[in-house]
């Protein structure tokens, strides 16, 4: 199979990659929306931990989400699926945060949960379609996707310090409602590239020449072993963050502890190393392989265990930091190739169903780590 690497030069393989980039930063931008502003959710649920809750809620919808779209509705429709869940995700950004206004916490944690489920169903169905479209192109889409979620994350933590930076702590509704509407727009300017990739001659090559794809055990015969290596990477990743990467606290700093500057700064953090990983998987592989891909996943569960023992007793803000630096570059750069190299499993009549799969398999990751995040709160006290 070719890989694709930031250093190609074909003008038209460089804008759909370009494209694809800005389709894979958008339609994860309410993902991260919501679980950057923790000091947001600490003012509405001043009494438990939301932040679970929300992780929880939207991993269960978005897999029961994308099984049905994998293993029922096949490939397909990609217009319909892409600018309608670009669109929900832009009205559910648009009135959430009118959660702020209701008087009553259930009322408030209903109407949060149900906003996070909506964007799960939208973002399940936008995820399997642009993974799904991408993975028709010979080289190159899948990485830049990648690239571009892991962007989405970095620039919901700008805008999340920028709004706060810019309101004083008594506005913080305020700010948070000018984050939430900035994201709104930014989710709905991807609808504009959505049409013109679709309209490039090249998409157009690659969508006449597949066909509607299913699922079938003859695939996943082929590719279980390494999407069950996407799981395991992702629930990595999610069994900490954001809820225990966002329960650090400084010592060094105790003020940034009292106006929850600490939490801000350590998402922003993960959310730049994970571009910086990404970017690296986009340039080089470093050899790896769907047969040696099994290490670095392995060896990035260790990261669990320390960091809990970090946040039960944290000895220096530098522990702190340098362990989600690595919790961030390396799911940035080992969740990127783990997806790209399942691709090299199967033949390109199977490309597009194999990439609706790793959707899945991510999603599987992302619902096994927020019950395990879960676990490790009630346990830990987290």
């Amino acid at each position: 199979m070719e890989y694709a690497s930031l250093t190609d030069h074909d003008d038209t393989s460089h804008k759909c990659n370009v494209l694809f980039a800005v389709l894979g930063f958008a339609y994860l931008f309410p993902f991260w929306a919501l679980v950057q502003p923790v000091d947001y959710w600490h003012e509405l649920f001043p009494t438990f931990n939301v932040e679970f809750n929300i992780s929880l809620a939207y991993t269960v919808t978005s897999v029961a989400t994308l099984a049905w779209v994998v293993f029922v509705s096949g490939v397909r429709g990609h217009k319909l699926r892409i600018v309608g869940g670009l669109l929900t995700q832009v009205v559910v950004l648009a009135v959430l945060p009118l959660a702020s206004l209701l008087q009553s916490p259930t009322a408030r944690h209903v109407m949060v949960l149900t906003s996070t489920a909506a964007i799960a169903v939208a973002t399940a169905v936008l995820d399997s379609s642009v993974f799904g479209l991408a993975a028709l192109f010979p080289k190159g889409a899948i990485e830049y996707v990648q690239f571009g979620m892991g962007v989405s994350g970095l620039v919901t933590a700008v805008f999340r310090v920028v709004s706060k930076a810019c309101f004083p702590p008594t506005m913080l509704t305020v700010a948070t409602t000018a984050y939430f509407l900035a994201g709104a727009v930014a989710v709905g300017s991807a609808v504009v590239a959505y049409f013109v990739l679709i309209n490039l001659p090249r998409t157009q090559h690659y969508l006449r020449a597949a066909s509607t794809q299913h699922v079938d055990w003859s695939l996943l015969s082929k590719v279980w072993r390494n999407e069950a290596l996407v799981v395991v990477n992702y629930a990595t990743t999610l069994a900490v963050y954001p809820g225990i990467v966002s329960g650090l606290y400084s010592i060094q700093y105790p003020s940034l502890n009292a106006n929850e500057w600490w939490p801000l700064i350590l998402l922003t953090l993960y959310a730049a190393f994970e571009v910086v990983g990404r970017y690296g998987a986009a340039w080089s592989h470093c050899g790896v392989t769907p047969d040696t891909v099994w290490r670095p996943v392995v060896a990035r569960l260790a990261l669990i265990p320390a960091l809990v023992c970090t946040a039960q007793h944290v000895w220096h803000d530098v522990i702190s930091v340098a362990l989600v630096t690595t919790l961030a570059l390396s799911n940035g750069y080992v969740g990127t190739l783990a997806v790209v190299v399942v691709n090299d499993c199967v033949d390109k009549p199977e490309r597009a169903a194999a990439g609706m799969i790793s959707s899945l398999c991510i999603n599987i990751g992302l619902i096994v780590g927020a019950a395990i995040a879960f676990c490790l709160a009630l346990l830990f006290h987290l």
